[in-house]
């Protein structure tokens, strides 16, 4: 089983990577930097995908788009995701929610480690 972290910052996909491992979350971590990369990794990775983090806003496919790619595919759609985002907004959350029901969190950035933790645990 892997996970994958979506984001265009550096900083956040390392942050979130040290994060997971000082957890002692067992699995390989897949970065891409944008949602045209995620879909890449997605399709050659879906059977063994665990969980994706998703950032929102990022250059040349964002996290909304490559969520509503994303529940339309039978085979990736039960592929839980967390959106960690610096948009924390009520009604960036609800459009989130929107095009993904079965969100498996919102966490704004930046966040807790505990919050992360407790919103992943179900899904590891």
């Amino acid at each position: 089983m892997k996970l994958l972290i979506v984001d265009d910052s550096l900083m956040d996909r390392r942050l979130l990577t040290r994060l997971l491992q000082k957890a002692n979350v067992p699995y390989p971590i897949l970065e891409a930097t944008d949602g045209q990369e995620a879909l890449k990794i997605v399709s050659e990775n879906y059977k063994d995908i665990k969980l994706i983090f998703l950032d929102w806003q990022m250059p040349n496919m964002d996290g909304l788009e490559f969520m509503r790619g994303m529940v339309k595919v039978k085979d990736v759609s039960h592929i839980p995701i967390v959106m960690v985002s610096a948009s924390g907004s009520d009604e960036n959350k609800k459009q989130a929610y929107d095009v993904n029901p079965k969100l498996a969190g919102y966490i704004v950035k930046p966040f807790n480690p505990e919050t992360l933790l407790n919103t992943i645990k179900p899904y590891l």
